[in-house]
Order: C-alpha cells, then structure tokens, then sequence
C-alpha cells in the first residue's frame, strides 16, 4: 500500500483529502498545516509520497520541499496547488518535486499522480502542459543525454522498448532506465508525453536517430 503524508494549512481540505485518500486504498500516515511541523511529520512517519501546498502560512511549500529532499532524495514530492502562475511553476521545477498537481483535479487524477510518484514517476497535471512547454520552463529542464535522445527519436517513430533494445543491442530494462530518466527529466506524465515534450523543445526530431 502506497504510504504519504499531507501537508496543507487548510484543515478542512487536508482532512477531507487524507479520507478520500484512504477510501481510495492509500494509507495516509498523517497531515499538518505547517512546514516546520511538516519536517517532524516527514522525519517520523517516513511515507513514500509528500503532498505539499505550495503556499503554507510558515514557509513556501516549494521551500519545503527543497528541504525534505534534502533530508531524503527518494522522497516523492508532489507540490499541491490551486495555482497555475507561472513563476510558481517555473520554481516548483527547481525544486526537485516530482508531482505538480492542481486543486482543481480530482481525487482519481491525484491518486494516479500519487502511484506514479510512488513507483519512480513523474506527474504534471495535463492543464499546466501549455506553461510546461514555454521556453521559459524548458529552458530550465535539465537536457538529455545523447542515449536518451537517441532512444526518444525511435520511439517517436513508433518502435517499442523492445524494439529498440534490439536495434541498439541493449537489454530490455537499460532501454527502461533510460526512459524513465527521460521523463523524470522532462517532467513528463508519461513515456508519450516525454515524447511530445522532447519533439516540442527541440531535443529529438522524426526521423532522428543520434548515436551516442
């Protein structure tokens, strides 16, 4: 069972949450209000994923979240947010979260992210995607490897894992390693939509098949 801890000033929404969360088969370990009762929570309860709003009464909850990976780098940070400026985004992708999700989203899209983070993810809520690809925002994105455009720009043309694996004459699971830190780096939802993100700031192209 995925295990994450709530961090919101709003006591209504966080409690209301952590009980859509538990009916939803996840286990909340706990909710505060504040970041420095958040480090305490975090220290103690050691979940898998940390939601976090971004604006907490004490402290930016990007701030925080800086903090907690610190503390812990496989810590999944989602930042929680009815927000879509462009500046918190833009600092949230610093900060090293994985997850950006909105108020607005329901409680099947924030369990999704929730999973996805859990398992190694990346989650961006589809309605930020338009300042997601600014050039602002990539610019700030970590480029990738030579190998994982290579291994993008084939899958752009539509081969599989194990196509490609085949092609470059690399095992199933290094081609999976590659992919995820692919979309880790893009901030993507998914492989398909690292895929778009990369076609759409220029890292690979159709028909492109860079060697390393």
């Amino acid at each position: 069972m995925t295990s994450l801890v709530i961090i919101d000033d709003h006591e209504a929404l966080r409690e209301g949450l952590a009980t859509l969360l538990d009916q939803s088969g996840l286990e909340v370990l706990g909710t505060c209000g504040n970041a420095a009762a958040a480090m305490d929570l975090v220290s103690v309860t050691s979940p898998q994923v940390a939601i976090v709003d971004v604006r907490l009464p004490d402290e930016s909850g990007i701030e925080l979240a800086g903090q907690l990976l610190e503390r812990d780098p496989n810590l999944g940070v989602i930042l929680y947010t009815g927000d879509t400026e462009a500046e918190l985004l833009y600092e949230g992708l610093d900060s090293g979260a994985r997850g950006y999700a909105l108020k607005a989203g329901s409680i099947a899209e924030l369990t999704g992210a929730i999973e996805t983070i859990a398992s190694g993810g990346s989650y961006v809520d589809p309605r930020l995607d338009r300042v997601l690809l600014s050039p602002r925002a990539t610019e700030r994105m970590p480029q990738l490897s030579p190998r994982e455009r290579e291994i993008m720009a084939l899958m752009a043309e539509g081969m599989t894992g194990e196509a490609v694996a085949v092609k470059l004459g690399l095992s199933v699971e290094t081609i999976r390693t590659h992919v995820r830190n692919a979309v880790r780096k893009l901030r993507a939802r998914n492989r398909v939509n690292a895929i778009a993100i990369a076609l759409e700031r220029g890292e690979i192209a159709l028909g492109d098949q860079e060697a390393s």
